[in-house]
């Protein structure tokens, strides 16, 4: 009773403005405010219309072959379709020859990507002062934990592209030692906020698989990185895949092999932030090459990664999808926080987790499996985008790849909620289980589109 007394005085000293003896508004001046920044539910989406459309095939504008063949690089007009042939040369020279095209097709490539890493670096480096030693130290011991063989193919590509420049220093020139560390962004500075989601055939009208992934990361100051997309052909017989990437760009992001597994990277955070170290630690993102390599099953490729989870030095999702199976591997670094497993639509999600239709798997950036580290239910951004999934696709049934791509890109894009398609996409990739092919949204320099054109990029065979 003291409390509602003592809380009824307040409120009354305020309403009579301090004790003054104002008794209405007859002298009152409402401050001026800006306009509500809020949109009716309504505003948030708009029809998109895909539905028979197809993606848009761009022609070869030139043609680049170095290497004897080693590496070939078609010059579109939104994207570098390039194919290095592991058959024509070692990986040193195989390295070699990428660079040595790349120089040809973009004589810029240096004043282009060296200001795009430097971002990276201060990102998770904020306070260097121009000292880059502890930069050199972690791409140093990453790079040293590489299979030799990936070692030989990154030597090749930095000697050939730096020359004899060597050292970071931001310059606009890159240095052999800024080209490695390009490899291993995601291992060594970390990527920002991705999701995906994928339909097996029960949700579909031809009764295969789609999956959609949805790549979010810096664009660069002057969105530089969007004049650098790239599809990545990287044939040597069983152990071929098709990696979405971007000009220069060995590690994986988004890749696919010839069986049909596809692995997409997706940073995740730690409730409580452990100091970055290097110790016992190996990149994630050459051990899911790896896994394209040598695996034909999606379970088992999630698996390697699950086993070798502690080796990794950031926690992260990565969604495996073939033609008849999905999981999302749940790659817990932190022991206290949880535990590496694979989760699929039988594995219960936290307390509080929406997920109504099995048909369908989402993932974004947390982890959602009961029991595991839950930067989810707590975090704003990914809850909000973890429900926007759920209210687009769950409880759709025979949904064609034109439905699939209309409710992808159904936010408007000029609202301030966080959304599936915030300014920082740089690539939507969709993968057809029934055509055995990708198409893709490739933002271009002038920033994320509204009404974005779906690219054909072929078949992943």
């Amino acid at each position: 009773m003291k409390k509602y007394c003592i809380f009824v005085a307040a409120a009354m000293l305020l309403l009579t403005g301090c004790g003054s003896q104002r008794t209405g508004y007859e002298h009152f001046t409402a401050p001026e405010q800006g306009a509500s920044t809020l949109k009716p539910v309504s505003d948030i989406y708009a029809e998109r219309h895909y539905e028979g459309v197809p993606p848009t095939s761009e022609k070869t504008l030139e043609t680049v072959t170095t290497g004897g063949g080693a590496c070939v690089i078609e010059c579109k007009n939104s994207y570098y379709d390039i194919t290095l042939d592991y058959d024509k040369g070692s990986p040193d020279k195989i390295g070699a020859a990428y660079a040595e095209a790349i120089k040809k097709v973009r004589p810029d490539y240096d004043e282009m990507t060296e200001p795009y890493l430097y971002e990276n670096i201060k990102a998770a480096f904020p306070n260097l002062s121009g000292d880059y030693t502890a930069v050199q130290m972690r791409t140093d011991a990453i790079f040293g934990t590489l299979r030799e063989s990936y070692q030989q193919e990154l030597r090749g590509f930095a000697k050939a592209i730096a020359g004899d420049t060597e050292g970071f220093a931001e310059d606009g020139i890159l240095s052999a030692e800024e080209a490695i560390l390009m490899q291993l962004i995601p291992d060594v500075l970390r990527g920002t906020a991705c999701s995906g989601i994928t339909a097996s055939g029960s949700a579909t009208a031809s009764g295969e698989r789609i999956t959609c992934r949805v790549l979010e990361w810096q664009l660069g100051s002057e969105n530089q990185i969007c004049a650098a997309h790239a599809l990545l052909h990287m044939k040597h017989g069983d152990e071929s895949f098709t990696s979405v990437n971007m000009l220069g760009f060995l590690t994986i992001l988004t890749a696919v092999n010839d069986e049909g597994v596809m692995m997409s990277i997706l940073d995740v955070g730690s409730k409580n932030e452990v100091p970055y170290t290097t110790e016992d630690k190996c990149s994630y993102t050459y051990d899911i090459r790896y896994a394209l390599e040598h695996y034909g099953k999606a379970r088992e490729a999630a698996e390697y990664l699950r086993k070798n989870a502690a080796h990794y030095p950031y926690c992260v999702n990565v969604l495996c999808t073939d033609a008849k199976d999905a999981c999302v591997a749940e790659l817990c670094v932190t022991p206290k926080e949880g535990t590496p497993l694979l989760r699929d639509e039988n594995t219960p999600l936290h307390d509080g987790l929406k997920w109504d239709d099995p048909a369908y798997i989402c993932v974004v950036n947390s982890f959602a499996a009961k029991g595991n580290a839950d930067l989810l239910t707590y975090n704003s951004g990914n809850l909000i985008r973890w429900n926007r999934y759920h209210d687009l696709f769950s409880g759709q049934r025979g949904l064609t790849v034109g439905g699939f791509k209309e409710r992808m890109t159904a936010e408007q894009t000029d609202n301030e909620l966080v959304r599936i398609r915030s300014d920082s996409v740089v690539h939507m990739v969709i993968a057809d289980y029934e055509t055995h092919s990708l198409q893709a949204i490739l933002t271009g320099t002038d920033g994320v589109a509204d009404d974005p054109d779906f690219i054909d990029l072929g078949s992943w065979e």
